[in-house]
């Protein structure tokens, strides 16, 4: 059975919606797979995306919608 993971939409990502360029999602991760190398810069899942544990906090943190479930 696939599971759901949290994916960045590169399209609707808008790193100047959040405060002072920092990703909103990054903090509301519990596991701390989003990273930013720069404030400004789109987040992105780091290393390995089977660490989303598939809460989507990140989700709901997110004020572009830019992050979406996947299958995986």
């Amino acid at each position: 059975m696939a599971k759901l993971k949290a994916m960045v939409d590169p399209a609707l990502c808008d790193a100047g919606m959040c405060d002072n360029g920092v990703c909103a999602a990054l903090a509301s991760c519990p596991h701390r797979i989003l990273k930013q190398e720069a404030p400004g810069e789109m987040p992105f899942v780091a290393g390995n995306a089977s660490l989303c544990r598939g809460c989507f906090k990140c989700l709901a943190a997110c004020p572009a919608k830019a992050i979406k479930k996947i299958e995986s």
